[in-house]
């Protein structure tokens, strides 16, 4: 029995509908959608813990770090707000750098006070205030996992190939804390050459395609790294290695405004 022309189309293209319902969002596409949506933020808010826990010849060393910073791009202003406990030794910070007479200006509350200095030619983008975003430029290669949801939105997460640059500050940790470098200004550059495959996640969201979401879990790349060292006399066994970032509030972050403590703030000349 001949099918007709007519009917043999209807079907190729009920065939094709079917083929583009099964296929998956591209994760090259939805990465640069989510660098250019950070990149032209005009205010957000993030919110980023690392957590590092290693032992050294069996000593255990524990670092934890929780950042909330608003960014604000016209007038520039950043309010960061830290806590910190380094191997069991707590601390807290607050800073805020503001636009003042066509300046920038930074702010920071010390144990005696406020203090102020000028900023110089500061690097106001969004990615070089939000430390997290960096793990989007160091990106070598991505692929889409899934549809899921993160802070009650719909989001694309994207798994992401990571350059081993990421690790610089927590093998920079690793290496301080134990002693292991003795004196050597090239050592951690040398463990992040041998460093393993490192993987992360971006969270983007399925409407807007701001980024929502970024994680790096990295236990299992410095233990690869720290194992392969032949002949140290130091063994390292790292337990946790994790960054989170949640970002929010695209376009629509509060205004940072300067406390009246602050503005009494003793000059002092900025460093370098």
């Amino acid at each position: 029995m001949k099918i007709s022309r007519l009917a043999a189309a209807a079907a190729f293209s009920m065939i094709y509908l079917l083929a583009a319902c099964g296929s998956r969002p591209d994760a090259g596409v939805l990465l640069r959608e989510a660098k250019a949506r950070a990149a032209s933020a005009g205010s957000c808010a993030a919110v980023t813990v690392s957590e590092l826990s290693f032992t050294a010849n069996g000593a255990g060393h524990s670092f934890r770090s929780k950042t909330e910073l608003v960014y604000r791009a016209d007038p520039f202003a950043v309010k960061s707000a830290q806590s910190s406990q380094n191997d069991g030794a707590a601390g807290t910070g607050e800073t805020y750098t503001v636009t003042e007479d066509g300046r920038l200006s930074f702010y920071c509350k010390t144990p005696s006070g406020w203090q102020k200095s000028d900023a110089g030619d500061l690097d106001t983008s969004p990615a070089a205030q939000i430390a997290a975003l960096r793990l989007l430029d160091e990106t070598e290669n991505q692929s889409y996992v899934r549809e899921t949801e993160t802070g009650s939105r719909k989001a694309h997460k994207i798994e992401l190939k990571l350059k081993s640059e990421v690790l610089r500050g927590f093998v920079e940790n690793i290496v301080t804390a134990s002693g292991m470098a003795n004196g050597s200004s090239t050592a951690v550059q040398a463990l992040l050459d041998g460093a393993p495959a490192v993987y992360g996640y971006c969270y983007a969201d399925a409407e807007t395609g701001d980024p929502l979401r970024l994680e790096l879990d990295a236990a299992d790349a410095l233990n690869q790294i720290f194992g392969n060292i032949d002949g140290s006399p130091v063994k390292i066994s790292v337990s946790a290695c994790r960054t989170v970032c949640d970002l929010s509030a695209f376009g629509s972050a509060p205004a940072v405004a300067l406390p009246e403590e602050a503005k009494n703030a003793s000059s002092v000349q900025a460093e370098g």
